[in-house]
């Protein structure tokens, strides 16, 4: 018998909750203080399951074994985007 489950945004990030920490904890080590579970959770969403959202047990896999440089990277881009978009409506 196979058992389906569908979970809205909300749940997925709230199973994703531990495994979003440790990561978290896991670039503290790292000396990456500004990371936060938000950020990881964005990159991913926004990037890499933006098609579809995959096996909850891919999610985790696909956190744990996200590199420190491809999270700075998102979050300078998301950065520099929402400072574009505040310069543009200054100038408006």
């Amino acid at each position: 018998m196979s058992t389906e489950y569908e979970f809205n945004t909300i749940e997925l990030y709230e199973k994703l909750v531990p495994c979003l920490t440790s990561k978290v904890n896991e670039f503290k080590r790292y000396g990456l203080n500004n990371i936060t579970k938000e950020d990881i959770w964005n990159y991913f969403y926004k990037s890499k399951w933006k098609d579809g959202i995959p096996f909850l047990s891919d999610m985790v896999n696909d956190v744990m074994r996200l590199d420190k440089n491809i999270i700075e990277k998102f979050i300078e881009e998301e950065f520099n985007n929402r400072k574009v978009k505040r310069e543009g409506i200054e100038h408006l």
